[in-house]
């Protein structure tokens, strides 16, 4: 209780949750249960029992900070470390020195990011020091977490195919570190489940079998705004004729302002459903005819994306509700009685300033990985098997979410934010396997000369 209470403290400061503008789908997704046309419904599913169908979303921020200080707890123990005292004061760096809290406070799936990766690591390693029920609930909670967002399955997936690779790898080098093939077959189902989970209740709820219904429009955001897609409008524009022809002079070359621009983004070229259905077929033309530059684009996003990663630069404030402001509305229509601590909110206010503990944040981050290294070439031949692995699992992590976000969608500063915290998390673990195996080694010496 007293880890969950250190991650609540930007909610705290800020006097109330933080929002973003697209937090608004979700909650009315969820109180009015239907699927947004852009995301999946798993988080919008999540809060209904916390904030009681719009009562509060104060709970929504407990429960999260709650289930990040559990899989932290069980992220420790599948590497030994038991005790309170270590378990408190990792939070307290966590809390005070990352970006943790600030995901923790918002109410946005980004929140779940970094819980799929600890939930189905601690499943993978640790599944037999869980007892029956406790594999339960996280797998139920990986569950969510990878259901929760479209690019959240794509990183289970990654990190399924990453887990297979290290059981054969370990059952060939050193037969005793096998991880339990029960474990195994789990976290290699929970992205195919959260896959299948998606698609049904899409094909259920819409007619159709896809992730998102304008997933096919981000990806032309990203196309157009890279230069495959704009160049190939432009050579078949004449011959095919699509509605998107007439307006694709003027579209933004920006991927957020070709989709959102007030004064003319792709929607406004025609009716969703023909937006959406031009926009696959452009698309899957411009990656045939123009492979090589979509692959460098794709490349130089997630490139970029992997060092782009300031908390709250999205936690600015929203128009009122009569601005047009989703999220305002959402606010006044679902949590009347919340409206004023929304709107005297410093983040509503626009005196949430993050700048100084973005540099704070970046340094450590910087310092963290620099740590790590080092410490893995202190430690050389005696790094710890399962450290090894958690290690590398981080940096898959990280590498994927970058190239799911940036290379796929846009290039965002929470998007990175919301999972890089993971790195100090690691140089922390790092440090205290460093510490046993020093103290471990002393007391060698020490009952060697007695």
């Amino acid at each position: 209780m007293l880890s969950a209470m250190m991650f609540t403290w930007v909610a705290v400061v800020n006097g109330y949750p933080l929002v973003f503008n697209d937090s608004a789908r979700y909650l009315a997704g969820g109180i009015r249960h239907y699927i947004p046309s852009e995301s999946p419904i798993a988080y919008g599913v999540f809060m209904i029992p916390f904030h009681l169908d719009g009562v509060s979303l104060w709970p929504v921020v407990g429960a999260q900070a709650l289930i990040l200080a559990y899989v932290i707890r069980v992220t420790l123990r599948t590497f030994g470390f038991f005790e309170e005292r270590t378990f408190l004061l990792l939070s307290a760096f966590l809390a005070v020195f990352t970006a943790a809290p600030w995901f923790t406070s918002f109410i946005m799936p980004d929140f779940f990011t970094p819980i799929c990766v600890l939930a189905m690591f601690a499943l993978f390693r640790g599944w037999e020091g869980f007892a029956p029920l406790e594999r339960l609930f996280l797998i139920g909670l990986a569950l969510v977490a990878l259901t929760s967002h479209v690019t959240h399955i794509v990183l289970g997936l990654a990190l399924a195919t990453l887990f297979a690779v290290l059981r054969l790898s370990s059952a060939r080098f050193s037969p005793d570190r096998r991880s339990h093939g029960t474990a195994l077959l789990v976290v290699l189902a929970l992205p195919l489940v959260a896959f299948g989970t998606v698609i049904g209740m899409n094909l259920i709820a819409k007619g159709r079998p896809v992730i998102t219904l304008d997933g096919p429009v981000f990806l032309l955001a990203r196309s157009f705004a890279d230069g495959p897609s704009y160049k190939y409008m432009r050579d078949h524009c004449d011959e095919r004729r699509w509605r998107l022809c007439a307006t694709y002079r003027t579209l933004p070359r920006d991927a957020q302002a070709f989709l959102w621009n007030p004064n003319g983004s792709v929607w406004s070229a025609g009716s969703q459903s023909e937006v959406r259905s031009e926009a696959g077929e452009i698309v899957s033309g411009a990656i045939r005819e123009h492979p090589g530059e979509t692959l460098r684009a794709a490349f130089g996003n997630a490139l970029e994306q992997l060092v782009t990663f300031r908390a709250g630069v999205d936690f600015a404030s929203w128009p009122d509700a009569n601005g047009g402001s989703a999220i305002a509305s959402a606010i006044h229509l679902f949590f009347p009685r919340e409206v004023g601590q929304y709107m005297s909110s410093l983040q509503q206010q626009d005196r949430l300033d993050a700048a100084a503990v973005n540099y704070a944040y970046s340094t450590v981050v910087v310092l963290s990985i620099i740590g790590t290294l080092a410490l893995v070439l202190v430690l050389r031949t005696r790094v710890d098997a399962s450290l090894a692995e958690f290690l590398l699992v981080v940096a898959v992590a990280l590498v994927v979410n970058a190239g799911a976000t940036g290379a796929l969608s846009m290039v965002g500063e929470r998007y990175q934010a919301r999972i890089v915290w993971l790195a100090p998390l690691a140089f922390a673990i790092s440090f205290l396997v460093y510490l046993r195996q020093r103290d471990a080694r002393v007391a060698l010496r020490a009952e060697a000369t007695s």
